[in-house]
């Protein structure tokens, strides 16, 4: 193919992502998908991509309020301007909105691709079945997360109450405000490592905005499984149609 008599157009599929939720963590998609598809590809290789972002301040608020079908009728509606634009596939850049997916699913004819199962690929992979979450406060409470992960044989861990309730402010109040605390690093190592003394062989970082905080440098005696960087991986492999 050729157009205008230049090289060959470098064949790549146009990846969809639903995001804002925060600008950050969209920021970290768009991030590392083009960066894993230039170390594939090499030279000036970039994904080919639409974005979707969508006001964080009603995200917010259907998930303070508990408002899921409001949720799921608002991201639904924004999933079909991914397709309609001419995407072949549909990212979700977040882990908390997965909680309405079978509403996204419902109204798009293009594959969905689901976070939970990419994350739990990788879990299986390292043969571990028994991991602690980190995440919004419904990622660690609703048993809809529970199930997701269990459907894959994954067994799910979470921090005791009073964590949960500080890792959610802190993702809130600080992450998604770009605001990176060393002492919100501190407490999300300890929560990681009273996980692993409840038995967790690992922590999944169940929400997009945690691995800006804090990595596998941090705790390096703690195997994690960042949801985003996963997440993106398989986002770069179909762009490259692999």
């Amino acid at each position: 193919m050729t157009i205008n008599n230049h090289p060959e157009i470098k064949p790549l599929n146009t990846i969809g992502i639903l995001g804002g939720m925060s600008s950050e963590a969209t920021s970290e998609y768009y991030k590392l998908i083009n960066q894993k598809v230039k170390e594939a590809q090499g030279g000036y290789n970039i994904a080919e991509m639409v974005i979707c972002s969508v006001n964080f301040a009603n995200i917010e608020r259907f998930v303070r309020a508990g408002s899921w079908d409001d949720a799921g009728a608002y991201l639904a509606e924004k999933a079909k301007y991914l397709e309609k634009a001419g995407a072949s596939s549909i990212f979700l850049a977040t882990n908390t909105m997965h909680k309405v997916r079978d509403d996204i699913k419902a109204v798009i004819s293009i594959p969905f691709i689901d976070i939970f199962e990419v994350v739990c690929q990788e879990i299986k992979k390292q043969n571990k079945t028994k991991v602690g979450i980190l995440g919004t406060y419904p990622v660690m409470t609703d048993s809809f997360f529970n199930q997701a992960y269990h459907e894959y044989g994954v067994e799910l861990v979470s921090p005791n109450e009073a964590d949960k309730k500080e890792i959610d402010r802190i993702i809130f109040e600080e992450l998604t405000q770009n605001i990176f605390l060393d002492s919100s690093k501190v407490f999300y190592a300890k929560v990681m490592q009273d996980l692993v003394s409840k038995g967790a062989e690992g922590v999944i970082l169940g929400c997009t905005e945690i691995k800006l905080l804090i990595n596998q440098n941090d705790v390096i005696d703690i195997p994690l499984f960042d949801t985003t960087d996963l997440h993106c991986e398989m986002a770069s492999k179909m762009c490259m149609a692999e």
